[in-house]
């Protein structure tokens, strides 16, 4: 199911309807994701499956509605939606959802169905990466990767071509990580301190799910791409603390194919208040974006990579 909120620039009625929007949302007990889209729309028009709640497409010349659509029936439109869209399946669905498919319902990725499939050597070859990231802040080297492919009776360029194959990794053509997701070899706007390892994540929520995956504390500091604003995020315990207290986070892709590192992970990004993201959305309107609250992105990323290392023993 898919679920969008269409505004032009400063709507005056967009707060009340998106407040509205929410609430039905957890009434029928679905994810709190919404695709907002700022342009020139008749505003503000929520779609349900492409279908304006008051009806018809939501397409027209930008202007302020007057049939603001209330909480009972945007609740009674997803009802509708739900009755010809079964949900009663929703872990195997989401399972199937790619990291970077257009956002709206995408609460989950594919990624930790992959790295659990994946045959026991390989998967060993996998955690032996994200361990060596999180013990030195670098990539591994062939050498550092060897022992372990050798292990699993494979050689070490093919066993990355494999994880590769499974955006679990990216490489380049020269066969040198370009990316371990969570983490980034080069720099990145996300910088993650973990303890004394200083490391780089490849998006914001790459950056959110590293200390759940690894089991410890971390200061994540960025960057909003819209102000230029610092963007600070302490996670002790498991708990996350922002600074500033009203900083979000757009999920945004390129594409819904190819890998991760070439369709989403520039596009996903701090920011420090929701106003800022709604701008910095509103300058891309070819992305596919929306903006998750702090709770919905911590456990986005949480999700994606908290199982990746479950079985391995935590870096020293």
């Amino acid at each position: 199911m898919t679920v969008e909120l269409r505004s032009v620039p400063d709507c005056p009625n967009l707060g009340p309807v998106r407040q509205a929007l929410y609430a039905a949302l957890a009434d029928v007990g679905l994810p709190p994701v919404v695709t907002e889209h700022v342009g020139d729309y008749p505003s503000p028009t929520v779609l349900i499956n492409g279908v304006d709640v008051m009806g018809g497409t939501g397409d027209g010349p930008a202007a302020c509605r007057l049939d603001l659509p209330t909480s009972e029936q945007i609740r009674d439109a997803l009802r509708r939606a739900i009755t010809v869209e079964p949900v009663t399946n929703t872990a195997t669905r989401l399972d199937l959802v790619d990291c970077c498919a257009p956002p709206g319902n995408a609460i989950r990725t594919d990624r930790p169905r992959h790295a659990q499939h994946l045959p026991p050597g390989l998967r060993q070859v996998h955690q032996a990466i994200l361990r060596h990231f999180a013990a030195t802040g670098t990539a591994p080297t062939y050498a550092d990767l060897r022992p372990v492919a050798d292990a699993a009776g494979m050689k070490t360029a093919e066993t990355l071509r494999e994880l590769a194959r499974h955006d679990l990794i990216a490489a380049n053509q020269a066969g040198r990580l370009v990316a371990a997701y969570p983490f980034s070899p080069t720099p990145t706007p996300h910088r993650v301190s973990l303890g004394n390892v200083d490391t780089y994540a490849m998006c914001a929520i790459d950056a959110l799910g590293m200390p759940f995956m690894l089991r410890t504390n971390a200061v994540i500091t960025s960057t909003d791409p819209h102000t230029g604003q610092p963007v600070h995020v302490t996670i002790a315990n498991s708990a996350a603390t922002w600074q500033p207290t009203e900083a979000v986070v757009v999920y945004a892709a390129i594409s819904a194919a190819g890998r991760s590192v070439d369709t989403c992970c520039s596009t996903i990004n701090f920011f420090t208040n929701a106003s800022a993201a709604r701008a910095w959305i509103s300058a891309h309107p070819s992305l596919a974006a929306t903006i998750l609250n702090q709770d919905q992105a911590v456990t986005l990323g949480r999700d994606i990579f908290e199982p990746l290392l479950l079985g391995a023993q935590p870096p020293e």
